[in-house]
């Protein structure tokens, strides 16, 4: 998932549940708010006196930091192993 200033906070929760704990810590209370279905990464950070490419910054480090497993399933790296020879 890319994550943009358009980006809606719901989309991102949804994505990565694990994201509400990166939220709550910078003391946006998003999982709890009506807005998290409508309102863009955009709109919390000017909501919250915050730059939004900071935002955006910080909660892609947050995300890479994850586990792999709790990251969404399009999002993770496939690694294929070669063919060992034997059919």
């Amino acid at each position: 998932m890319i994550i943009e200033k358009s980006t809606t906070i719901n989309e991102i929760i949804s994505a990565y549940p694990e994201t509400v704990r990166f939220f709550n810590d910078l003391k946006m209370s998003c999982s709890g708010c009506f807005a998290v279905n409508f309102d863009t990464l955009e709109n919390g950070a000017l909501m919250h006196g915050m730059e939004v490419s900071t935002l955006i910054h910080q909660l892609n480090r947050f995300i890479e930091k994850l586990p792999v497993s709790a990251v969404e399933p399009s999002t993770r790296n496939i690694r294929v192993l070669p063919p060992t020879g034997i059919f």
